[in-house]
């Protein structure tokens, strides 16, 4: 498989939580936050948060597939998680599963960081 194909596998990955977000956010804040996050702006965050998702992995896929800036979306998607990661990560007294979610977060930021660092290497290659 090419570094355009997983990206765009990421990516799709990311429209999938995103949509689980945006239709059960209840469900996800619990997942990540414990059973104390049922309240009604819980499930509004949780609705804003998929939208990002879903736009960003669209947005991704899309400019990957059509070999127009695939990269710069990865990128701005590794930034996203990045930040989520520090959130997760740096905030006092959250659940140990919200800093495993920040472990993630962060994975997934190198992950698309590097994909987007090698397709553009190879784009570059192409010229």
């Amino acid at each position: 498989m090419d570094n355009r194909q997983r990206a765009i596998y990421l990516c799709r990955t990311r429209v999938g939580i995103g949509i689980v977000m945006m239709l059960a956010p209840r469900t996800g804040s619990r997942l990540g936050f414990g059973s104390g996050n049922d309240s009604q702006g819980a499930a509004v965050l949780g609705r804003a948060f998929g939208a990002r998702e879903a736009v960003l992995g669209t947005g991704a896929a899309i400019a990957l597939s059509e070999r127009e800036g695939g990269e710069n979306w990865l990128s701005m998607s590794a930034v996203a998680d990045a930040i989520d990661a520090a959130a997760l990560l740096l905030t006092p007294r959250l659940p140990l599963r919200a800093r495993l979610l920040g472990i993630i977060a962060a994975a997934s930021a190198v992950a698309q960081f590097a994909v987007a660092k090698e397709i553009s290497e190879e784009a570059d290659q192409s010229v």
